[in-house]
C-alpha cells in the first residue's frame, strides 16, 4: 500500500511538473509548418535548387564568343629547315631563313596576338540546352515539393502516434487507479480473514503488470515527443500537442475529388519524363553542323631583318609587321551522328522507365484512394458497435466488482472483467487512430489536407 501510495504520489507530480513545462500548445497544423520551416533536408534541397538555376547561366554563358589577347617577347635562336610535322604542342614552333650553317646567334623577337571565335548558329543546339536547363529547374523544384510532401507525412504520423499514446496512457492511469481500489479491498478483506492470502499476491500481480503497461506507453510516448521535438526545432519538455479530435467526421464518406492534378509526386515524375525528353533534342542536335565566326588581329617585331642579317637584341622589341583576318568556320564530326543515334537510343528506354514509373505513381495513389474508402466503409460498422461494447465491459467489471465484494466472485474473474474493459478501451483509442490515418491515406492520395486537418481544429 506504501508502494502504490508512493507511486501515485510520484506520478501526480510528473503530471504537475509537465502542466507546468508545457507551456506551448503545438496543434497538427503548426508541426507541419514547423517542420517545413526549419527540417535540415529542405535546406539541402533548396541550395541544391539553388545550384540548378546557377547552372542554367552557366549554359548561358557557354555561347559567349572567346575573345583571347596575348604578348609574348622571345630571345633565342632562329634556324629554319624545310620540311613538314605534326607539333602535338611539344615542338617550339620557329620562323627564320634557312641557312646551310646552323648558327647559335641570339635574336629577339615580340609578338602580340587577339582572336575572337564565336559559335553563331548551331541549328538549334543552344535552344535545345536552354530548354535541358529549364527541365532540370523544374526536376528539381519538384523535387524539392516532394521532399515537402514527404515531410509533411511524417510531422502527421508522428503527432498521430502521439495523439494515440496520450490516449493509451489515460487508459493505463485509469486501468492502475482500478487496480489499486481493488488491491485495497482485497487487502482489508484478506486482513479480516474474509478473503484467503492468495488473492492479496494475484492482486500485486495484477498492481506491478498495471505500472509496466504505463511505463512501457510512457516509454513510447517520451520516444515520439523527442522525434516531433527534433521535426519542429523545438525542446521536447516544451511541447504540448493539441487532442481535440473528432472520430465521427473521421469516418464520414465524403465525395471523392480525384487526384490533384498537381500532386507533388506526380508533378515530380511528369517533370523526371521531360527532362528525358530534353535531353534527347540536345543529343540530336549537338551532332549538327556549328557554324563559327573567327577573326583575329596580331602584330609582329623581329632582330632579324629582310636580308636574313641578325640586327640587335633591341630592335626586335618594335612592332615592324601587323595582320589581320577574319573568317567563318563550318565544323561537323562525321562520326557524332553515329554516336548521336545510339545515345538516343539509350535516352528512349531512359523515357520509358520514366513514363512506366509515373503510370505506376498514379496507379498506387489510385489505389490508395479505394483501399480508404473500403475501409471507411467498414469503420463505420466498428464505430457503432464500439460504444456498446464499452458499456457492456464497464457494467461487466461494476458487476463482478460488486459480486467479488460479496463473496459470490473469485479473483479471477474481477481480472478478467478488468483486462476485459482495458481491452475494450484500447480497441476504441486503435480505432481513432486507425480512422485518422485512413483519412490521411485518402490526403496523401489526393493532396488535399483541408478536410483532414479539420478533424484537429476546435
Amino acid at each position: 500500500m506504501v508502494l502504490t501510495k508512493r507511486f501515485l504520489s510520484a506520478f501526480v507530480c510528473i503530471l504537475v511538473c509537465q502542466t507546468v513545462l508545457f507551456s506551448q500548445v503545438l496543434t497538427m497544423e503548426g508541426a507541419v509548418e514547423a517542420t517545413l520551416s526549419q527540417y535540415p533536408t529542405l535546406a539541402a534541397q533548396r541550395a541544391a535548387l539553388e545550384a540548378i538555376r546557377a547552372n542554367a547561366r552557366v549554359v548561358r554563358d557557354n555561347r559567349l564568343p572567346n575573345v583571347r589577347l596575348h604578348d609574348q617577347i622571345n630571345v633565342g635562336t632562329a634556324n629554319g629547315l624545310s620540311g613538314s610535322y605534326f607539333s602535338l604542342g611539344l615542338i617550339v614552333p620557329t620562323s627564320g631563313g634557312r641557312r646551310s650553317e646552323n648558327r647559335m646567334d641570339l635574336a629577339s623577337g615580340n609578338i602580340a596576338l587577339a582572336t575572337m571565335d564565336w559559335e553563331v548558329y548551331n541549328f538549334g543546339r543552344f535552344k535545345a540546352e536552354d530548354q535541358l536547363a529549364r527541365t532540370d529547374i523544374s526536376v528539381s523544384e519538384s523535387a524539392l515539393e516532394r521532399e515537402r510532401f514527404g515531410l509533411r507525412q511524417v510531422a502527421i504520423n508522428t503527432y498521430l502516434d502521439l495523439l494515440q499514446l496520450n490516449q493509451q496512457l489515460k487508459i493505463e492511469e485509469r486501468n492502475l487507479a482500478r487496480v489499486d481500489t481493488i488491491r485495497r479491498i482485497i487487502t482489508n478483506l484478506v486482513r479480516n480473514g474474509i478473503k484467503p492470502g492468495l488473492d492479496s499476491s494475484l492482486v500485486m500481480v495484477q498492481v506491478s503488470k498495471a505500472k509496466m503497461a504505463y511505463w512501457q506507453v510512457l516509454e513510447s510516448y517520451q520516444q515520439a515527443i523527442t522525434q516531433l521535438a527534433t521535426l519542429t526545432g523545438r525542446p521536447s519538455r516544451q511541447l504540448q500537442i493539441d487532442t481535440v479530435f473528432s472520430i465521427t467526421p473521421a469516418l464520414t464518406m465524403r465525395a471523392d475529388p480525384g487526384i490533384n492534378p498537381g500532386h507533388p509526386l506526380l508533378n515530380y515524375r511528369e517533370n523526371v519524363a521531360m527532362r528525358q525528353a530534353a535531353e534527347i533534342d540536345v543529343m540530336r542536335k549537338a551532332a549538327l553542323p556549328r557554324v563559327s565566326l573567327l577573326t583575329a588581329a596580331w602584330a609582329r617585331g623581329s632582330s632579324i631583318d629582310v636580308e636574313n642579317n641578325y640586327g640587335s637584341l633591341g630592335s626586335g622589341l618594335l612592332y615592324s609587321r601587323g595582320n589581320v583576318l577574319a573568317g567563318v568556320a563550318i565544323t561537323v564530326n562525321l562520326t557524332d551522328f553515329r554516336r548521336s543515334s545510339h545515345r538516343v537510343q539509350l535516352q528512349q528506354f531512359r523515357i520509358k522507365e520514366a513514363d512506366s514509373q509515373l503510370a505506376t505513381e498514379q496507379l498506387q495513389l489510385r489505389n490508395m484512394m479505394t483501399a480508404a474508402d473500403s475501409v471507411m466503409a467498414v469503420m463505420q460498422f466498428e464505430l457503432r458497435e464500439i460504444p456498446k461494447a464499452i458499456r457492456s465491459a464497464a457494467d461487466a467489471y461494476d458487476q463482478r466488482l460488486s459480486r467479488y465484494n460479496n463473496g459470490l466472485e473469485n479473483i479471477l474473474g474481477l481480472t478478467d472483467a478488468l483486462q476485459l474493459l482495458v481491452s475494450v478501451e484500447k480497441d476504441y483509442v486503435l480505432l481513432q487512430s486507425r480512422a485518422a490515418k485512413v483519412q490521411l491515406q485518402k490526403a496523401y492520395a489526393t493532396n488535399n489536407f483541408e478536410a483532414f486537418f479539420a478533424l484537429f481544429r476546435h
